[in-house]
């Protein structure tokens, strides 16, 4: 299985938590910036619409208010009278023809009577006595007679057969009367004009659209990207309804174009005129800061990633290092080096480690060693049980087999020098003898591999022991054994051991001729209890781990068992062992 190294991981964990920071952060810098611009962008496209609004809502009202000026100055009563009685104006002088040209653009001027003649301001001059009617558009006079019957200013919105703009009022006598109306005709340039008029101190109102619609959804105003738009091209966008309804706001929409946009629209005020006013801003031109930003962020981003991954794989390798030297160190002990000594090149947690695993490898090491003398120890223990054994065998077939053979050998021998009647009594001994090397050689057998355990278990073994031990040495043995279950051959074995080696010990040392041995099970436990009251001994101060006392831990620690030993001078010694019941 393929694993990751703690460079990899730290390298991929901090690179990976670095951009997602970065991220994070750059996107909440781009839409706080995009939020930034597009309210900065709007709050230009108000002040520019409430400024185009104003001028338009203000060159209406000076209009307004200067026909209704003219139309009450004596010069102008004085040329209609004129007009109504058919008399020659050829030698009078008049002003209005400088106030006409004082504008930038072609705007006329009409004086209509109530006969239904109109003449042109500029054509007076020049005009004949019989040459009242030189002005024959037929939309002019109805408008001129709708100002009259009306008697009140009024403004006339653009048509599709017109492009002008025409504002009437009626010319009143002395007396009240009305005798005229005086009409002035404003072409769209003077329109044009006004909404393509921008400030010079804001780079960003020089890409800034503002125009005009009616409420049939037709332009007003020429457009920034057509010509000749006015009354030909169609703005039925959401700002231009809402405005309509009397709405003043801002908000994104597609345009006339088709191309979402900033904008800002609201209703012009104007009696007669049922415009409205929007001012907009392609929304990809009023987001390049915004793209010039991204840009910036993700360029921002990517150094600032390189540099988290360098500064990571350089931090990584810092880390990293001491750790892999930790490794190649322990693997060198698994082999069984123990002459290992790391150096500490920090005082972070990392030095500790090193510094606590130096010490691990000099506890191992003297463990090794202490390791490797129990084993000596073990094995010299073994051998020199086996030695010792094997001795006990030999000097029981020398002294006790082989002295019944020799008087065996020495019984025969006598057959041949002896009489015959003595032969019957020379043979009965050799019999005797006989059955006496037959019992020593079962003895020696028995003690090598009790056969009692075989056929019976633990518990008359053990008794059988007991009561050997008595015949043999003299040492009074209590035997008491209770509910002891079926056993495995090795646990049987290995307890028979262990009570053999008890008693070899209180045989040896103790000094007493009175014993105690007591078995007994319970809940998969086998309790076995071996007490004399011999002479004791102080346990703080011998030395435990003879052959004895070590063969009987051995035997236990290999049934998983546990033991105890109690000891008091004068009163005697008790081992506690307690043994698992197992199937081995």
């Amino acid at each position: 299985m393929k694993t990751n190294s703690i460079s990899e991981k730290l390298i991929l964990y901090f690179v990976g938590f670095g951009i997602v920071v970065i991220m994070v952060i750059g996107s909440y810098s781009y839409h706080t910036a995009k939020k930034a611009l597009l309210n900065r962008t709007f709050d230009q496209l108000i002040s520019l619409r409430l400024e185009k609004k104003n001028q338009i809502e203000q060159f209406f009202h000076d209009r307004d208010r200067e026909l209704n000026l003219l139309a009450k100055s004596s010069e102008i009563k004085q040329l209609t009278n004129l007009f109504c009685s058919n008399i020659k104006t050829d030698n009078i002088n008049s002003n209005l023809s400088s106030y006409i040209s004082s504008f930038g653009y072609s705007q006329r001027l009409y004086i209509a009577d109530n006969n239904g003649r109109i003449i042109d301001i500029d054509s007076i001059q020049s005009r004949q006595q019989n040459n009242t009617n030189n002005v024959s558009d037929k939309i002019l006079k109805h408008f001129c007679n709708e100002v009259r019957t009306k008697q009140k200013t009024i403004i006339e919105d653009i048509s599709n057969s017109k492009f002008l703009i025409h504002i009437g009022t009626p010319i009143f006598d002395e007396e009240k009367k009305c005798i005229g109306a005086l009409i002035l005709v404003i072409p769209v340039a003077a329109i044009n004009k006004l909404m393509v008029a921008y400030s010079t101190n804001d780079a960003l109102s020089q890409t800034i659209e503002s125009y005009l619609v009616g409420d049939d959804y037709l332009m007003r105003s020429n457009s920034r990207f057509k010509e000749d738009a006015v009354y030909r091209i169609k703005v039925k966008s959401a700002s231009v309804v809402n405005a309509l309804k009397g709405e003043t706001g801002f908000q994104i929409v597609n345009d006339y174009r088709n191309i979402p946009c900033l904008s800002s629209y609201s209703k012009i005020s104007i009696d007669g005129l049922n415009w409205v006013i929007l001012a907009e801003l392609d929304e990809q031109e009023a987001l390049i800061p915004v793209y010039s930003i991204r840009n910036s962020i993700i360029l921002i981003s990517l150094i600032a990633a390189i540099s988290v991954f360098i500064f990571t794989f350089i931090i990584s390798k810092k880390i990293t290092s001491p750790l892999k030297n930790l490794e190649k160190a322990s693997k060198q002990i698994g082999t069984g080096n123990y002459d290992i000594h790391l150096k500490v090149s920090s005082l972070d947690e990392i030095g500790l480690l090193t510094d606590t695993f130096n010490n691990m490898v000099v506890q191992l090491k003297k463990q090794n060693e202490e390791l490797e003398e129990e084993k000596k120890k073990r094995v010299r223990s073994l051998i020199d049980g086996q030695d010792m054994e094997r001795q006990r065998l030999s000097r029981d077939l020398h002294d006790s087999l082989g002295q019944s053979i020799l008087a065996v050998k020495m019984k025969l021998e006598q057959i041949n020098d002896a009489k015959t009647e003595g032969n019957n009594k020379v043979i009965l001994d050799t019999q005797e003898l006989l059955k006496t090397t037959i019992h020593e050689i079962r003895n020696i057998s028995n003690d090598l591999m009790p056969k009692v355990l075989e056929a019976f278990g633990i518990e008359l073994g053990l008794k059988n022991l007991c009561k050997e031990t008595n015949e043999n040495t003299g040492l009074i043995i209590q035997y008491f054994s209770k509910d002891i279950p079926s056993l495995s051959k090795k646990t049987q074995i290995y307890i028979y051991r262990i009570t053999q080696e008890a008693i070899n010990n209180i045989i040896k040392h103790s000094g007493t001729k009175e014993a105690e041995i007591n078995i007994s099970s319970y809940q998969n436990l086998i309790f076995l209890k071996i007490s004399d009251k011999g002479k004791g001994f102080d346990i703080t101060k011998t030395n435990l781990k003879g052959n004895g006392i070590n063969n009987i831990k051995e035997r236990v620690e290999l049934l998983n068992g546990e033991y105890e030993v109690h000891s008091i001078i004068g009163r005697g010694t008790t081992i506690n062992i307690k043994i698992p019941i197992t199937d081995l």
